[in-house]
């Protein structure tokens, strides 16, 4: 949550200017996704994700992976609708998938362009664009005259290259901002995350507020919800709140405060989020402290007094760290999983790698002298436990590669293709799609850098079958330390007891799921590794079915 690092450079296009604090927008050549982008959910991250293979070619320089957008309010641009992120979430959700420029436009710079215009003024000259990607039902131009088979007509004349996402379903309804809004205006926040691809997030400035909560013995910080962004369904959430690194239960109001508007000081002129944090005490005032609201508990009321206001108060946050920790109730209710040689067989993902590595830098060697090579890519790479600048580095030096370049832009390179050529392993998606039928939560827990494991679940298609991902590069916390384990379990409000953890990893993913409390199964997939003792041991996916 508030862990992951922001990387990306804005920038606010205001009438015929382009700046970042006074900082003229760079002219280096861009792959540009296209779109509104107000919650970068799954469907977005499938455009984007397009844009960030940052290559037009195997052998081209790499593209500055960039975000072009509208600054105004999406309401005024579109009836309805309004942000389902935080301008911050926004940037911290862009930096995981690697963009790199978030370009925010005043709509009425380009509200009256017609698409030729716009392709020629915009995307041409001011982003100097050589790839172009946006969404199957992607409109620009005045009026929205243009559409994504007219833009790639257009861009072809210029030479620039379109690539156009088709529509990402989940349960077999296509995935739209529209869709999670209502879900969340409804309330129904495990699936509204389900279709973000992470936890639905306030995380406003905490503001001082009337300090009511402070006298009853269950202070509050309180977060106004600014105009142009989604409204909960008003009520008591059961939410997960992280502070400093360790994450609390919290108790979330959202509304206008019925009990005590009538008290001084008590009335407020637009929703507010009062969140209490039974097991914390300290001062969170001015800072961005990020609320997840995981389960609606029930509605906004008035009491008659601000005791029985208390009283109910001290039974939400009972009701909400059930919901939040989970219950005593040791069932399985949730199935998660390892990402690599677990879901994905990694070693013929890498190889399909180490093809493309060989057809950009060395095309001319001899067949036999390039199959050496690949196989001694998979020999070194360990099954991906190596520091990759070491691994590269010896690379460089063991070929007497004169001519290699920087060995931080391979590595880089690696994070952005190495997920292109992700490979699931047969039963992976029907697995989880019968689990999903028998009724359990399913999620992924993987370590590794952010942006490379994020776009390896996009590229594989695992997030839309999934109700959670956790990528230990966005956490800062990795297996086997047990808080990775836990955190996931409390977003979606089971408690470890609860989970079934399904890794090859010895250390990593049957300790650490142990030590979380979680129930272990090590899937050995390639028949070479060690089961450790008392752990229950499967060869693939399919085998959970007959006894889960």
């Amino acid at each position: 949550m508030e862990r992951i690092t922001d990387t990306v450079t804005v920038y606010q296009i205001q009438a015929d200017t382009m700046d970042n604090c006074g900082k003229e927008l760079p002219a280096h050549p861009r792959a540009v996704a296209l779109g509104l982008f107000d919650g970068v959910h799954l469907g977005h991250r499938a455009v984007i994700s397009l844009a960030a293979r940052r290559e037009l070619n195997g052998r081209e320089p790499a593209l500055t992976v960039s975000v072009y957008t509208f600054r105004q309010p999406p309401g005024a641009l579109k009836e309805g609708a309004c942000e389902l992120c935080s301008p911050r979430q926004k940037r911290l959700a862009l930096s995981t998938l690697g963009v790199e420029e978030l370009i925010c436009a005043d709509f009425d710079t380009v509200k009256d362009l017609s698409p030729e215009q716009f392709v020629d003024r915009v995307l041409r000259e001011r982003l100097n664009a050589r790839l172009v990607c946006c969404g199957f039902n992607y409109r620009f131009g005045k009026g929205g005259a243009g559409d994504a088979s007219l833009l790639k007509e257009l861009c072809a004349r210029r030479g620039i290259r379109v690539e156009t996402a088709g529509a990402v379903e989940v349960d077999g309804e296509p995935v739209s901002s529209s869709r999670i809004r209502r879900l969340v205006e409804q309330g129904d926040m495990r699936q509204a995350s389900r279709l973000l691809g992470r936890p639905f997030i306030i995380d406003f400035p905490v503001v001082t507020g009337q300090q009511l909560g402070r006298k009853l013995g269950t202070p509050t910080i309180n977060q106004p919800l600014p105009a142009d962004f989604v409204r909960p369904r008003f009520g008591v959430y059961a939410s997960s709140v992280e502070v400093d690194g360790r994450l609390y239960h919290g108790v979330t109001n959202v509304g206008m405060r019925p009990t005590v508007a009538d008290r001084p000081g008590g009335a407020v002129t637009a929703p507010l989020s009062e969140t209490w944090i039974p097991a914390y005490d300290g001062d969170l005032y001015g800072r961005e402290v990020p609320v997840a609201l995981v389960k609606f508990l029930r509605q906004e009321q008035r009491f008659s007094t601000v005791e029985e206001l208390q009283e109910q108060i001290l039974r939400d946050g009972e009701q909400a760290r059930a919901a939040v920790f989970g219950d005593d109730d040791t069932r399985i209710r949730a199935v998660l999983f390892d990402f690599d040689d677990t879901l994905q067989n990694r070693p013929v993902a890498f190889r399909r790698y180490t093809a493309f590595f060989m057809d950009k830098y060395f095309p001319h060697l001899p067949p036999e002298e390039r199959r050496a090579r690949e196989e001694e890519m998979l020999r070194r790479n360990n099954g991906g436990y190596v520091n990759y600048i070491d691994y590269f580095l010896s690379l460089i030096e063991d070929w007497k590669w004169t001519d290699a370049p920087e060995v931080g832009d391979i590595y880089r390179e690696f994070q952005f293709r190495f997920p292109e050529y992700s490979t699931l392993f047969p039963d992976a998606k029907e697995v989880l799609a019968e689990l999903r039928r028998r009724g359990y939560l399913l999620g992924v827990i993987t370590n590794g850098p952010s942006v490379q494991q994020n776009r390896k679940l996009d590229v594989a298609g695992i997030r839309p079958l999934t109700d959670i991902a956790v990528v230990s590069g966005d956490e800062r916390v990795h297996k086997p330390d047990p808080e990775i384990f836990r955190r996931t379990a409390s977003r979606l409000g089971v408690a470890c007891g609860s989970c079934l953890y399904v890794g090859d990893h010895p250390v990593n993913d049957v300790q650490g799921a142990c030590a979380a409390g979680m129930h272990p199964v090590f899937i050995n997939p390639f028949g070479t590794g060690v089961c450790p003792e008392g752990v229950r041991e499967i060869h693939r996916l399919s085998e959970l079915l007959a006894w889960l």
